[in-house]
């Protein structure tokens, strides 16, 4: 899974955090830790996925987000318009097929 966010940093830089997820097939004991950790780089400057290579690194890390802390994001998942719910409940049936897909038991 990949990340890419451009931002303005608090001296008003342009910045990127480019990150990724190793989401890959294995048993389900791996969804949690795989889809928890994202790899990050914070470039100087709004850089394209194409120009990641020629960018000048700010800051590297490892990011984890505790189980409480997801449960706490859950819970600020906002929609407006009509079937507002449905919509999050597709998108949940999506992204939980989406994990059956990789962790799911693998079919002959």
């Amino acid at each position: 899974m990949k990340y890419r966010l451009y931002f303005t940093d608090g001296e008003d830089r342009p910045r990127t955090l480019a990150g990724h997820k190793n989401v890959l097939h294995g048993p389900p004991t791996r969804i949690w830790p795989d889809t928890s950790t994202l790899y990050v780089r914070l470039l100087d400057g709004h850089v394209a996925e194409d120009a990641e290579a020629g960018a000048t690194v700010v800051g590297a890390g490892v990011l984890h987000i505790e189980l409480g802390d997801f449960a706490r994001q859950l819970a600020t998942f906002r929609t407006s318009g009509p079937d507002g719910a449905g919509k999050l409940l597709d998108f949940a049936r999506f992204f939980a097929g989406e994990l059956w897909e990789v962790y799911g038991p693998e079919s002959d």
